[in-house]
């Protein structure tokens, strides 16, 4: 008897640790692009996933009629709130997608760690395709994306504080902030020149007049590539 638990009890064990390595090796590749869900909120979801489904087999195997399914079915539903956390419109662009459906994905992980022998392997595998579609595909999508490319370039000459309400200002309109240079310049002001993608052609439009209206701008100019 004491043997079984303490079998038991390892293989519980080993199926957390499974739940925080998959989590991790998919939170890290998300901490690397400073996304808003990283390593350890990956882990956690993972994790939290794994302690749910272990529940669901224990109540389900203590000889009462119960749907093992049941709790897995609301941890499947109730990421989405959490996910839905992640998600931030900037403009026409929004951000945030994969990352939620990362923590979706993660979820699914530690319900498999969580359901015995075979859900550690559906755990491994599923970790190792969700790894590679977040670092491989990313590359196969910038290689077939045939949208023509938008950029502006904007100079600007003033405070610091000015520098900082620009950026601001770009991404709350649909800019994405591809490269920016920074100098310094006498009389304590600094210029900045920002080189941004516009996602749509009459979001152009838009950030050019702002930015023209925008008192300590030098310089605005568009240019298509």
């Amino acid at each position: 008897m004491i043997a079984e638990m303490f079998q038991h009890g390892g293989l519980v064990i080993g199926q957390l640790l499974l739940a925080v390595i998959c989590g991790g090796i998919i939170g890290l590749e998300r901490e690397t692009l400073d996304r808003p869900a990283g390593f350890r909120t990956h882990v956690l979801v993972c994790v939290g996933s794994t302690i749910y489904m272990l529940i669901s087999v224990a109540v389900a195997g203590s000889g009462q009629y119960v749907d093992p399914g049941r709790i897995a079915a609301q941890v499947a539903s109730g990421i989405g709130f959490l996910g839905a956390g992640t998600i931030i419109k900037q403009g026409s662009i929004v951000r945030g997608l994969t990352t939620a459906a990362s923590l979706w994905a993660v979820a699914a992980i530690g319900l498999a760690a969580g359901y015995g022998v075979t859900g550690l392997y559906i755990a491994l595998a599923g970790t190792l395709v969700v790894y590679l579609t977040l670092r491989s595909l990313k590359r196969l999508e910038s290689l077939v994306d045939t949208k023509p490319d938008h950029l502006v370039h904007v100079t600007v000459t003033g405070s610091q504080v000015l520098l900082t309400q620009v950026r601001l200002l770009l991404a709350s309109h649909g800019l994405e902030v591809t490269s920016i240079t920074q100098g310094k310049l006498q009389g304590g002001l600094g210029e900045m020149t920002v080189i941004g993608r516009v996602a749509t052609l009459d979001k152009i439009e838009e950030v050019l007049q702002l930015l023209s209206a925008q008192e300590g701008i030098t310089e605005v100019r568009c240019e298509y590539h």
